[in-house]
């Protein structure tokens, strides 16, 4: 597993095996942290990464930027065949789906 710390508030931990790849996410994603995980996200893509998992259990804080981020990775997997998964979203980011209308939009596993 790879950790990369962003900034003082974000952590990266990548696990990636094959085709599949699992992002844990802890700390704030936001303006200032979004693009890391975008770049991540585009990484595991250029490595032909099919199937990624966000694990948000761990993301104490969630704003439109880092909500961007995630639909961004979302669409670019799809447009390839691909999916992306949310792992245990906290119960901030889960209230944070839940007002912008997209808690169907993503699978979660719990």
């Amino acid at each position: 597993m790879e950790d990369q710390a962003v900034g003082p508030d974000l952590t990266l931990a990548t696990d990636h095996v094959g085709e599949r790849a699992v992002v844990t996410v802890a700390g704030e994603l936001d303006a200032y942290s979004a693009p890391s995980l975008e770049e991540e996200a585009s990484r595991l893509l250029g490595e032909n990464v099919s199937d990624l998992v966000f694990d948000l259990s761990g993301t104490r804080f969630l704003d439109s930027s880092g909500l961007r981020a995630i639909l961004t990775a979302q669409r670019r997997l799809a447009d390839r065949g691909g999916k992306l998964s949310l792992r245990a979203p906290s119960e901030s980011v889960r209230r944070l789906l839940d007002i912008t209308g997209l808690t169907d939009h993503f699978v979660v596993e719990s």
